[in-house]
């Protein structure tokens, strides 16, 4: 293979592993939410949060551990409040996600605006989380360029989805969470606590969706910028249904949306004479392709969305 197409191909698969994570973490995140019956559409809103608190305290502290613990906290908090109202008030969970979206976008752009600005009206940079070292191995042709020039997050972001994919499969509380989202009433009748089950699920859903935005200013900027996330937790509620509601379904159409992403910016680059902002519609054409439908018949757990009130 010629050098120069090798490092293209190197270059473009490395970019798509890392372009997947910010999506994958809320993906997963989302899927745990709904296998238990909860629609979590505030996942942008938790990752915007994840995104500037991940940052913020990374850099008054000067450690991207104590910033990504601070992005856990607000998402999770975020989802507790979803789980409230959603589960015990009953209230739309559409309308609430919506709301958490709005709130966090607003939020967060006040709260950067505070964040002093050093000399030339730039914000501080924060702290990033460095490469996993993997000596000698780091040197293999190919491999070590594609798959082992990455950060802990990355690594952790596809082992979660390993993870998760046991769990549902493989374990007595990964099928009471299934059985929470497909028939809340006969899991109630066999011990299950439905509402417990909920709660857990929502709250990791926050705290992952949260992970996904600090990924993005603790590894890739090590800046916030407003919107940062740019629609990264939409997409992720269309790659769980591209994935079809499987860990290993929303791993692969986590993937592909990062080759896309990947692939725009090195089509930009190359100056190929397409504009770019056609380009940059590329991943949420998908999206949109994966919303519709287009993709084939999709199941989703029953009891998605509706609430559930114990008689």
């Amino acid at each position: 293979m010629d050098a120069a197409l090798l490092t293209t191909l190197t270059t473009w698969l490395a970019m798509s592993i890392r372009m997947s994570v910010p999506l994958l973490f809320p993906s997963l995140g989302g899927l745990l939410a709904q296998k238990a019956g909860v629609y979590n559409f505030g996942l942008e809103g938790m990752m915007l949060c994840g995104a500037f608190f991940g940052y913020w305290v990374s850099n008054k502290t000067g450690s991207p551990w104590l910033g990504l613990l601070a992005a856990i906290i607000s998402g999770a908090l975020l989802a507790l409040l979803l789980a409230f109202t959603s589960i015990r008030l009953r209230v739309s969970q559409l309308v609430i996600g919506l709301g958490i979206g709005i709130f966090s976008l607003g939020f967060t752009g006040y709260l950067f605006r505070l964040v002093p600005s050093e000399a030339g009206g730039v914000a501080p940079a924060a702290p990033l989380f460095p490469k996993v070292n993997f000596g000698a191995l780091r040197g293999i042709p190919f491999i070590g360029d594609t798959f082992l020039s990455h950060d802990w997050m990355v690594y952790a972001a596809y082992g979660f989805a390993a993870i998760i994919a046991w769990f549902f499969y493989r374990t007595t509380a990964g099928l009471n969470f299934r059985a929470v989202g497909e028939n809340p009433q006969v899991a109630d009748t066999a011990g299950i606590n439905v509402i417990l089950y909920r709660y857990l699920a929502v709250i990791i859903s926050g705290a992952l969706a949260a992970m996904g935005g600090a990924y993005l200013t603790l590894t890739q900027t090590a800046y916030f910028t407003e919107n940062i996330t740019a629609g990264r937790g939409w997409i992720a509620i269309s790659a769980i249904i591209l994935g079809k509601f499987n860990p290993w379904g929303v791993l692969l159409a986590c993937l592909l949306f990062g080759a896309a992403d990947s692939g725009q910016m090195h089509l930009q680059f190359m100056e190929v004479g397409i504009p770019y902002q056609f380009l940059l519609m590329v991943p949420y054409i998908m999206a949109i392709i994966a919303m519709t439908g287009v993709v084939g018949k999709v199941r989703s757990p029953a009891a998605m969305g509706k609430p559930y009130a114990k008689h």
